[in-house]
């Protein structure tokens, strides 16, 4: 029976005959590659960032929420959590469960602020180079375009020029 259900997966591989109606399948990956290139010293210092805060967060937060930030891969895991938006205010919420009016002010204000730099800021960033480069690649036809119409145009003010 799991040799049928193995089989009934590699009926999947059908989905690869569905290339054949992407076109331009060489340039989307080329422009792919072009973008991870381009982003990715922006993905890196992303990375680092947020690495560095969650390990500060395990630091700070260790006995507070433990179920976010026991280790520092449980608190990474909750920074990346954190970072892409995804139940940003379970994490404060926890930590401030217990704590007193000034405290807990100050706590969501730091996750306020994390998520604003991380979330917005960092994350669009990045989607926005990464979008920035996939469409680059597109410019090129443009401007060669661009540059033979110019070339055209200077050759018509010489002889303009000449008369």
């Amino acid at each position: 029976m799991t040799f049928l259900q193995v089989l009934r997966v590699l009926r999947l591989l059908k989905l690869i005959r569905a290339g054949r109606y992407f076109t331009n399948l060489n340039g989307i990956l080329r422009g792919f590659k072009l973008a991870l290139k381009e982003s990715a010293a922006i993905l890196l210092a992303f990375i680092v960032l947020m690495v560095i805060v969650a390990v500060l967060n395990c630091c700070l937060f260790r006995n507070a929420a433990p179920e976010y930030f026991a280790t520092p891969v449980d608190a990474i895991y909750s920074m990346f959590r954190f970072f892409t938006v995804e139940g940003w205010y379970e994490i404060p919420d926890a930590i401030t469960s217990g704590a007193s009016g000034w405290l807990a002010f100050i706590i969501r204000l730091y996750f306020c602020l994390l998520v604003f730099g991380g979330g917005v800021i960092g994350m669009s960033l990045i989607n926005s180079v990464f979008v920035d480069a996939m469409v680059a690649d597109n410019n090129d036809e443009v401007n060669v375009r661009l540059s033979e119409i110019k070339e055209q145009l200077d050759r018509i003010e010489r002889k303009i020029s000449d008369l």
